[in-house]
């Protein structure tokens, strides 16, 4: 069975035609990969490197062929991973932004708990609290787990949680394939990492996409050129926060 990321490249290697690569660079904590059309349209796309697994196994390969992102996004070597994905996600928000993209915000699909976290980020955790539901949060990289629980006992909870809040950096790692095969709830790809086509998730088990609308192109690729990281509730400077349903009302079956 192919890996959900490399379906999703599969489908959104369909749109690349006139689009190619005007630049790349991994920077401290995300790449980003900026594509442009012939007419000088661009669009950004970002992924966050997932530093607690990062190895130097294989070569890093850069993004600038499009047409061969459904094998980048499972190469060998993580970075070259990473790269993939922020170019898969450029893509992305090259289509999207010609279809024109309004702002959203997910927490009015978020009532039913408990609510499994996938991933310690603390924006959607804070509101979690905020609202007062139970959650459950899981984190591999240790020196982030703070008070929270290791992604060991996904296993054991996520099974239970009538939804589920599922970082895009699982893409990356391939988690996001187990997580969705132990869920009974509703689940939710969150961050900027999550930002491609949300038609091209449909059939894999998620049903909603929340990420970042990026317009702000330069400014994001100097943001990350100083070593920052990117948040869809912190950053709305750089663009629109929207939430896509990926197969509509799929989740009311739940």
């Amino acid at each position: 069975m192919k890996p959900i990321v490399r379906v999703v490249a599969e489908r959104i290697a369909r749109h690349v035609n006139g689009l190619k690569v005007k630049d790349f660079c991994v920077c401290l904590k995300a790449a980003y990969v900026i594509v442009e059309d012939a007419f000088g349209g661009e669009a950004v796309g970002v992924a966050h490197v997932p530093l607690v697994e990062l190895h130097g196994a294989g070569d890093v390969r850069p993004p600038t062929k499009l047409e061969e992102l459904p094998e980048l996004v499972i190469d060998l070597n993580p970075i070259t991973r990473v790269l993939a994905v922020a170019a898969m996600n450029a893509v992305s928000r090259y289509v999207l932004s010609k279809r024109g993209v309004e702002e959203g915000d997910i927490f009015r699909y978020v009532v039913k708990e408990p609510v499994c976290v996938v991933g310690h980020m603390p924006p959607l955790v804070n509101k979690l609290k905020q609202r007062g539901l139970r959650f459950y949060v899981f984190e591999k990289t240790p020196t982030l787990r703070a008070e929270y629980m290791s992604d060991v006992e996904e296993y054991l909870l996520i099974p239970t949680c009538r939804t589920n809040i599922i970082t895009g950096m699982t893409l990356l790692n391939f988690t996001i394939d187990t997580i969705i095969q132990l869920s009974k709830g509703l689940n939710i790809l969150v961050g900027p990492t999550a930002g491609a086509l949300p038609e091209a998730f449909k059939g894999t088990g998620v049903h909603f996409i929340y990420s970042l609308h990026i317009t702000k192109v330069n400014e994001l690729a100097n943001h990350l050129k100083l070593g920052n990281f990117v948040s869809v509730i912190y950053h709305k400077r750089f663009g629109i926060p929207y939430v896509y349903e990926v197969d509509p009302l799929a989740h009311l079956k739940l």
